[in-house]
């Protein structure tokens, strides 16, 4: 299995989460993200985190895989983080920068994109070294200028609540974003398949069919790490045969993204059409009422995760109502 899949990865362990039953894991998860979003407060936030680091710790699952959970969103983060940084003017005036846009300058943000579009295009290795050293000397050019004009002067200040709101998003994402990943890694697709299905067995009352629906989440989990592995055979196959996703023109990519998408949909479609002759040649049928082989029965260790989950709830919610925290 790939490192670098994060969604719908189960790592084997004999951890005190992995033995829990996976009901306790679903609605704790669930209660703890609630928790999360009643937090206003960036101390007890970071309270929060440092107790779902603990849990992580606990679990001896590789601290990596959970950073590779926040690794898609890094860019996400980054912008929002320096957005609100920028744009948030309230609280106390930290630090202030000013910054002259002149003709010059202009000219070398235009060159540099040029440039990097030139190095993409016919340069294969070093192209970011290449690129550094092109905009360093055009940053050292500008110092021999004598005279350039001024196009615009502007500020950008940074204030103590835009800092603090910053962070605060942050680590919601990332926090959220580990919580998450505790439940897929400790949590095989098929218990997380019976813990849904027992916990929605109440709806079955008002006629919904509830074991359809964690059947297809329990087979949407299972199948995408699956998909992104046969993605990756399918752009190296293409590589081999010449196609190249980054370089040639705007209808060129449209076609080869085309081509990329035309057979992830036959081998996704063949897949679906072998699972559900595998299924129908197990005797499953949707509708029908069946039982399952792995019967699930709440220990001590399964009372007491509740009983921690749901003070730790009444706490927030305590702290919120009564202090605004």
């Amino acid at each position: 299995m790939n490192d670098k899949i994060v969604f719908g990865q189960y790592y084997q362990s004999d951890s005190w989460l992995h033995k829990l039953d996976p009901r306790v894991k679903i609605i704790s998860v669930f209660s703890l993200m609630i928790s999360l979003f009643i937090i206003k407060n960036i101390y007890l936030l970071l309270g929060f985190m440092f107790l779902v680091l603990l849990v992580i710790a606990s679990t001896k699952i590789p601290f990596v895989k959970f950073l590779n959970s926040i690794k898609m969103m890094t860019f996400v983060l980054l912008v929002t983080f320096v957005l609100q940084v920028i744009f948030r003017r309230d609280g106390e005036l930290l630090k202030s920068f000013e910054f002259n846009l002149t003709y010059m300058n202009l000219v070398i943000i235009i060159v540099s994109l040029f440039v990097w579009f030139l190095i993409n295009k016919y340069i294969k290795y070093f192209k970011t070294f290449v690129f550094l050293v092109i905009v360093l000397a055009l940053f050292i050019l500008q110092y021999y200028v004598s005279y350039s004009p001024l196009i615009v002067k502007y500020n950008i200040n940074i204030y103590s609540n835009g800092l603090i709101m910053a962070s605060y998003i942050v680590l919601r994402i990332i926090t959220l974003l580990f919580l998450s990943s505790l439940l897929t890694f400790s949590t095989k697709p098929i218990e997380l398949n019976n813990g849904l299905d027992y916990l929605l067995k109440p709806l079955q009352k008002l006629k919904v069919k509830t074991s359809i629906f964690t059947m297809m989440v329990s087979i949407a989990l299972r199948f995408i790490p699956t998909l992104i592995l046969e993605t990756e055979k399918v752009l190296k196959a293409q590589a081999s045969r010449g196609a190249d996703f980054k370089e040639g023109k705007l209808s060129a990519r449209v076609m080869q993204i085309v081509s990329l998408i035309v057979p992830m949909f036959v081998i996704a479609y063949k897949r679906a059409y072998d699972l559900a002759d595998a299924m129908e040649a197990r005797g499953y049928i949707p509708e029908g009422k069946r039982t399952s082989i792995y019967e699930l029965k709440y220990k001590f260790l399964d009372y007491f995760s509740y009983v921690i989950v749901f003070l730790i709830l009444a706490i927030t919610i305590f702290l919120r109502v009564k202090y605004a925290l």
